[in-house]
């Protein structure tokens, strides 16, 4: 068996949270009861913001969340999803601070703000021209390796482009154009605003 890649708690408490608020306490009820009994130790229990947990419990609770509770498709309750975290999440000082920045602050920053979600893989990015960027996610793929293809398809776009409207771009658009779980020997974003 491969490594096992851990997830941040601010991800499960933000997607509790977000479940509560979007779907009812009910719902995130039902995804426990759905859960298997180590997961929904887990999920039930007290969730740690600063604490780590097996991304197999982060990746189980995101799917079943996108597949059995979407209120129209899986992508899109993902991309809801991320941008709630990335809204939660960027406390006051750091939206003060990417509102003084520009997106190609944020963007030089990517590496380290993934660092903060996750302890594995490397995002990497390159300028392309002025307003564009090409991102590049090396990691391994599996549900107990790494963030699942919820997360490298509709999740990381839709942070990014919350982190660039926080920036003030009004126009960020961030398109996965390659997938490691497609036979992609990365994840790959093209990026502009």
């Amino acid at each position: 068996m491969g490594s096992v890649g851990q997830g941040k708690g601010s991800l499960l408490v933000h997607t509790k949270d977000y479940v509560t608020r979007h779907h009812g306490a009910s719902t995130w009820q039902a995804l426990l009861q759905i859960a298997s009994p180590q997961d929904r130790e887990v999920l039930g229990g007290i969730l740690l913001r600063g604490g780590w947990y097996p991304i197999g419990i982060v990746n189980r609770v995101t799917t079943q969340l996108c597949e059995q509770y979407a209120r129209s498709n899986p992508d899109d309750e993902m991309r809801a999803l991320a941008s709630y975290i990335a809204d939660s999440d960027l406390g006051t000082v750091y939206k003060m601070i990417l509102g003084m920045g520009s997106p190609e602050f944020l963007m030089k920053r990517t590496g380290s703000l993934w660092n903060r979600y996750f302890d594995v893989g490397v995002l990497t990015g390159e300028e392309v021209a002025k307003s564009h960027w090409r991102l590049k996610l090396q990691m391994p793929v599996g549900e107990e390796a790494a963030p699942n293809r919820y997360y490298c398809g509709p999740g990381c776009p839709s942070w990014i482009e919350k982190g660039l409207v926080l920036t003030g771009a009004s126009s960020a658009r961030v398109n996965h154009v390659e997938c490691r779980y497609d036979n992609g020997k990365y994840c790959v974003y093209d990026v502009t605003w």
